[in-house]
């Protein structure tokens, strides 16, 4: 589950803290009695379980398929990264769930990384076009 343990009070002996605070043996007073009661550690030791925000899973998702498509070129992946991280983040601020920085992860990277590749293979597309009609040229001016 979810949770984690912390302490809402001090102890007494079932802790090893006496009642004036401090270590057995110790006293922070050097005459208790001289100086009346001091509140310290009264009670019982007791614990809050609070309860952890689960992690988004939409964000989990769009991060690796953002970065995969960083990664390896495929476009796609990177424009579905974008799409998610879109959804993960309105859903972390309706649900309150952790993962925010996954979701800008994935449309930093989705959106730096799709241009990118778009722009690679746009030049690289262009360049095979520009060689196909030089040839075409090379070839029709030899006639």
């Amino acid at each position: 589950m979810y949770t984690r343990q912390l302490p809402a009070s001090g102890g007494n002996a079932a802790s090893a803290h006496s009642n004036y605070g401090g270590y057995p043996g110790y006293s922070a007073q050097p005459n208790p009695a001289a100086y009346g009661a001091n509140p310290g550690f009264v009670g019982p030791v007791t614990y809050i379980y609070q309860p952890i925000a689960p992690t988004n899973s939409v964000a989990i998702v769009g991060m690796v398929l953002a970065l995969a498509g960083v990664m390896t070129s495929f476009i796609p992946a990177g424009i579905v990264g974008i799409i998610m991280g879109h959804i993960a983040r309105k859903q972390i601020r309706q649900r309150g769930e952790r993962g925010d920085a996954m979701a800008l992860t994935a449309l930093w990277a989705g959106y730096l990384g799709t241009a990118f590749w778009v722009i690679v293979w746009g030049l690289y597309i262009g360049f095979i076009v520009l060689a196909i009609m030089a040839g075409v040229a090379a070839e029709e001016a030899t006639y």
